[in-house]
């Protein structure tokens, strides 16, 4: 796993802890790609349970993700601070 795919595992990582085996039914990724095909912007939007925690955009699917799913775990570790 590289670096550049860090937020996505701890975000994976934080669901299972929360949910357990079905944490993967509880986030949801929505993309948009804005631009030409040989220059887009990509944005990702993370919900978990329907409700939007993260959004984040960049020059490829994988770094908008990544940027989706570190302020989606900002997010949680603060609401979720009682129960980690």
């Amino acid at each position: 796993m590289s670096n550049a795919e860090q937020n996505r595992l701890e975000l994976n990582n934080l669901l299972q802890q929360r949910y357990g085996p079905s944490a993967a039914t509880h986030l949801r990724w929505e993309s948009v790609k804005i631009g030409a095909d040989n220059n887009p912007t990509w944005t990702f939007i993370a919900f978990i349970d329907s409700i939007e925690y993260g959004r984040g955009s960049g020059g490829s699917k994988g770094s908008a993700k990544e940027v989706a799913a570190g302020v989606a775990l900002m997010q949680l570790r603060k609401q979720w601070a009682h129960l980690l």
